[in-house]
C-alpha cells in the first residue's frame, strides 16, 4: 500500500506532499505556498548560533517576492553558466592522490565540493577550508555530542568571518547549503553507479551528463522543501488551513510512478528526465548548473584513473542529522578486481 500524496505526518508536524503533480503545484505557487519558513534552532543554541538564525532568514530559500527578486539576482549573476570556476582541474588533481582504498565522501567528494566554493567565493582562507571541514563532520556524526558542537562554532566562526565581506548572509548560504548539496550528489551517484556490476565499466564520457541526472532524480542530496500555506487550501482532496507548514518531498515526486516509467530504476539513459531535485519556478536552485558540472567533472576524473572503481567495505550508513538531507557518512571504494572466494581462485 503506497501513501497517500497528501497526508498529515505527526513526527513532523506538518502536511507532507509526495505526489508530483501536487508538488508542482506548490512549487509553481509561491503566493499560496510561502517558502518564508525559517530554520528551527534548538533552544541551547539560539545564543551561539544568533548570527546564523539572522542570517539565513534572508537567505533565497525563505524569502518570497517582492523580496526574492532583486536579492535573487546578484547570485544568479555569481552562478550563470559564463561566471562559474573551472571544476575539472580540482577533480584531476584530487584524483591523482588518491590511494587505491579511499572514502568518497572525506577524501574526494567534500574536498572537491569545498575548492570549487572556495573559488567561487575568491577565497585562499585556510580557516574557510577547515570551518567547512568542522561543518561536514558534523553533518556526519550528529549524534556525536563533540562533534555537533564543533560543527556549530564552526557556523558561529564563518558568520564573524564572512561579516567584513560584500554579502555574508548569501555566502554563508553558498557555503552552508552549496558544499554539502555538491559533495552528497557525487557520493549518491557514484553508490549508484556502483551498486550493480558493470553500469561502471560502461560509463562512457557520453553518459556522464545522464547518469548526473538520473542520480539527481533517483538519490537526490535534498529530500525536500519546506512551505507555509497563505490560505486554506484543499490538495488531493485533503483540507489544509491557512498557516499550516508543508514539507513538499520532491525525492519522492521524482519516484512518482504517473510522472517517471519504472520510477525504482536507475537508469542513466532515460529521457525525459524532468525530475525535481532542484526544485521548478521562482525557487529554481541558481546553483544546479554548478553541482551539475562539479558531479560531472568528479565522476569523469574518477573513471579515467579507476576503471575498476568498486564498493568495500560495510554497506554506508546514511546521514541522519536531518530528515530531508540525503547522503552517506562513509563510502569506502577500492580500484581493483573484485575478489573471488578462495575455491574459486584454485586451479587444481
Amino acid at each position: 500500500m503506497t501513501d497517500p500524496p497528501v497526508r498529515w505526518d505527526t513526527r513532523l508536524q506538518r502536511y507532507v506532499l509526495t505526489g508530483h503533480a501536487e508538488v508542482v503545484a506548490v512549487l509553481q505557487d509561491p503566493v499560496t505556498y510561502s517558502s518564508a519558513v525559517a530554520p528551527r534552532v534548538p533552544a541551547a543554541d539560539r545564543e551561539l548560533l544568533a548570527g546564523f538564525t539572522e542570517w539565513s532568514q534572508r537567505w533565497l530559500f525563505f524569502l518570497d517576492p517582492p523580496e526574492h527578486t532583486p536579492r535573487r539576482a546578484p547570485v544568479a549573476r555569481a552562478l550563470a553558466p559564463r561566471s562559474l570556476p573551472p571544476v575539472a582541474d580540482h577533480a584531476t588533481a584530487l584524483v591523482a592522490g588518491l590511494p587505491r582504498r579511499f572514502d568518497v565522501v572525506a577524501d574526494y567528494a567534500h574536498p572537491l565540493a569545498a575548492r570549487v566554493m572556495a573559488d567561487l567565493l575568491g577565497t585562499t582562507d585556510d580557516g574557510f577550508f577547515a570551518r567547512a571541514r568542522a561543518m561536514e563532520h558534523a553533518s556526519a556524526h550528529a549524534r556525536d555530542p563533540a562533534a555537533r558542537r564543533a560543527g556549530l562554532e564552526a557556523i558561529a566562526a564563518a558568520v564573524t568571518a564572512l561579516r567584513a565581506t560584500a554579502d555574508g548572509p548569501h555566502s554563508l548560504m553558498l557555503m552552508f547549503a552549496g558544499i554539502e548539496t555538491t559533495q552528497n550528489l557525487i557520493a549518491n551517484t557514484l553508490h549508484a553507479l556502483l551498486t550493480e556490476p558493470g553500469r561502471w565499466r560502461a560509463l562512457t564520457p557520453e553518459r556522464i551528463p545522464g547518469a548526473v541526472e538520473e542520480g539527481a532524480r533517483f538519490a537526490p542530496p535534498v529530500l525536500g522543501v519546506l512551505r507555509r500555506t497563505t490560505r486554506a487550501v484543499t490538495l488531493a482532496d485533503v483540507p489544509i488551513p491557512a498557516g499550516a507548514e508543508l514539507v513538499a518531498m520532491t525525492a519522492a515526486a521524482n519516484r512518482d510512478p504517473a510522472a517517471f516509467a519504472d520510477p525504482d530504476r536507475f537508469d542513466i539513459t532515460r529521457s525525459p528526465n524532468r525530475h525535481l531535485t532542484f526544485g521548478l519556478g521562482r525557487h529554481y536552485c541558481p546553483g544546479a548548473e554548478l553541482t551539475r558540472r562539479t558531479t560531472a567533472a568528479a565522476l569523469t576524473a574518477l573513471r579515467t584513473t579507476f576503471p575498476g572503481l568498486r564498493l568495500t567495505g560495510p554497506q554506508p550508513r546514511w546521514r541522519d542529522h536531518d530528515p530531508i538531507v540525503h547522503g552517506p557518512v562513509t563510502l569506502t571504494v577500492h580500484d581493483g578486481p573484485t575478489a573471488q572466494p578462495a575455491a574459486a581462485r584454485k586451479t587444481g
